[in-house]
């Protein structure tokens, strides 16, 4: 016989702490999972089997866990919820800047390999609250082994496949380079940390290797698999702790923030901004510093702080035209990113006008090897002219997003082909609309259907089960 259920008395008490109905988890844990790229459907009848003691599937029991600390202003860890077996929780994870970074790196390479990514949880809003670099702890970094060839060539191997990543990254999306650049880290460059070698050696070694954490950070958030990239921007912040590189440190700090806010996470993205300025402006090259400086003035907007906002584009205008040059693998920045910051101050700010003349602006001025910042920014400018009722001006914008749009993979413009489909359904009477939208449902089909083919070619090209 089977055993009889025994009621989740503990996730009973969270609720009654928190003044929640099992139909309110349900929806917070639908609201989160978004965050995660997964569509889950869970209601009130689903919390009911949950209390009476059924046992979901990961990662419900992180979702569920990750909503009760936010609302209860304290860690709720998934085992305090009993929705997952003590087996199965494993040990409590260390707060991620005191992990060992090079096992970190092959951890998140292993959970990829094996597509397991429900075991490293959900994106977290309690591991945003990191050091400051002056009251930071240097983490353990690998267990030293000997050198088997010159350290100068693992250096100038990851410098080179660093800037591969990043021109990649930048022309055909993070879905081209981020299965490659995770397996990059953590068979290849996670070993290479793990070498004795002299402090100097050791130290530009591992500034590269946060360097790469950043970019494949950035490569999942733009592929909307935000708990993974989480992980990346705080391991690459162990690995500039452990280089004593404070821009390194800054610009995952950055690079945090604008994953916070593109969350809804705002006052999170702004603390976290504020932290990067502090720790990076006074040390980071000029365009660099203009690079940190202009996500603040778009948090800052956010909160509805127009003065502010305003200061600290002036500010980073000022460091961009000392600047000597902007194009490095990691933290560019030039005219036409200042410009779609503008442009993204002026959205949050409701001035849709001067939105829209930002962007055309950054379209002008951007190079033409950054597809994907070209993209965004016609499907900003569609939908700010939609806005202002230009509808002929805005078919135009998206027709040539159209054009440009099956050369990059990327989860974040797939949302704004979404996104088009939406905000033209009230004008399908229109007929350049109705055109547009069929274009739109055709491109999407294509491009669905070549990422299926590149999938089925992948897996029969794999090494079978086992293989070294």
């Amino acid at each position: 016989m089977r055993p009889a259920r025994v009621p989740n008395q503990a996730l009973r008490r969270l609720l009654a702490e928190a003044g929640w109905s099992g139909a309110r988890l349900a929806r917070e844990i639908n609201r989160a999972a978004t965050e995660n790229s997964l569509e889950t459907h869970y209601d009130r009848t689903t919390v009911g089997h949950w209390l009476a003691g059924t046992r979901p599937r990961r990662p419900a029991a992180e979702l569920a866990a990750e909503v009760l600390s936010r609302h209860l202003g304290r860690t709720v860890t998934p085992g305090e919820t009993d929705l997952v077996a003590a087996a199965a929780e494993g040990r409590p994870a260390a707060a991620p800047w005191r992990e060992d970074a090079v096992e970190h790196l092959e951890r998140l390479g292993a959970f990829r390999e094996r597509r397991d990514l429900t075991l490293l949880g959900a994106y977290s809003l309690a591991a945003l609250t990191v050091p400051n670099w002056s009251t930071r702890t240097v983490p353990a970094l690998g267990t030293a082994q000997p050198r088997q060839r010159s350290a100068a060539h693992d250096i100038d191997d990851a410098r080179t496949m660093l800037a591969l990543f990043s021109r990649h990254d930048a022309s055909f999306g993070g879905g081209q380079v981020l299965r490659a650049l995770s397996g990059y880290l953590s068979t290849t460059l996670a070993p290479w940390l793990r070498r004795d070698t002299s402090p100097r050696v050791r130290r530009d070694l591992v500034t590269v290797a946060g360097q790469l954490a950043y970019l494949c950070a950035f490569a999942h958030f733009d592929s909307n698999l935000h708990n993974q990239a989480q992980q990346y921007y705080l391991v690459g912040l162990s690995l500039a702790q452990h280089a004593g590189d404070r821009v390194g440190y800054a610009l995952g700090l950055r690079g945090l923030s604008v994953q916070a806010h593109a969350l809804g996470h705002i006052r999170h993205a702004d603390r976290l901004a504020a932290q990067a300025v502090s720790v990076g402006t006074p040390h980071a090259p000029d365009h660099q510093r203009a690079f940190l400086l202009g996500q603040l003035a778009v948090t800052q907007a956010g909160l509805g702080a127009a003065d502010a906002a305003g200061r600290y584009l002036v500010l980073a205008e000022k460091s961009l035209e000392k600047a000597r040059t902007g194009d490095t693998p990691i933290g560019a920045f030039n005219q036409a990113s200042l410009a779609l910051q503008r442009a993204a101050v002026a959205a949050q700010l409701g001035d849709r006008n001067r939105a829209a003349q930002a962007l055309a602006i950054s379209l002008r001025h951007r190079p033409p090897t950054e597809s994907r910042s070209r993209l965004i920014s016609l499907a900003d400018l569609a939908e700010a002219q939609l806005g202002l009722g230009h509808l002929d001006r805005a078919c135009l914008t998206w027709s040539a997003f159209l054009d440009l749009y099956p050369t990059v993979s990327s989860a974040r413009l797939h949302q704004r082909l979404r996104s088009l489909h939406a905000l033209l359904r009230p004008h399908r009477a229109y007929r350049p609309a109705t055109l547009l939208t069929e274009r739109a449902e055709y491109v999407r089909r294509k491009s669905a259907a070549e990422l299926a083919d590149s999938a089925a070619l992948r897996a029969r090209s794999a090494p079978p089960s086992g293989y070294a």
